[in-house]
């Protein structure tokens, strides 16, 4: 079952994390962007169409998931974009304003794809 031509950024240091998460994500039918920081993904998000949802770790290097949630909420473009954590910090501290969910790692791709098509509806 495809789910759509949706547009989604996965956003996650780890390059095997990232590598899984897109293919699942391809396998569903969304377009899939990456990026290995916040930094990076600040910049794919500022010169590229805004995605429909983007998966975010919180800790990474360069620049974490808290610092990009950040310039997101502050740029009138970006702040409706569904926001969904993908972090093993997401349990155990309070998650940054404006996130539609948090999928603990490791993750659960019934619960992830729940996210997904919640946050494909919205938009």
């Amino acid at each position: 079952m495809r789910e759509g031509r949706h547009r989604v950024l996965v956003v996650e240091d780890h390059a095997d994390s990232r590598e899984l998460l897109a293919e699942f994500l391809e396998a569903l039918g969304y377009e899939v962007d990456v990026a290995a920081n916040g930094l990076e993904a600040l910049e794919r998000l500022r010169g590229a169409p805004c995605p429909t949802v983007m998966l975010l770790d919180l800790m990474m290097p360069v620049m974490s998931g808290w610092e990009l949630m950040r310039h997101v909420r502050e740029d009138p473009v970006l702040r409706s974009m569904a926001v969904v954590v993908v972090s093993g910090a997401g349990e155990s501290q309070s998650l940054p304003e404006g996130i539609l969910g948090a999928v603990p790692k490791p993750v659960d791709l019934n619960a992830l794809r729940a996210y997904l098509k919640a946050a494909t509806r919205r938009s």
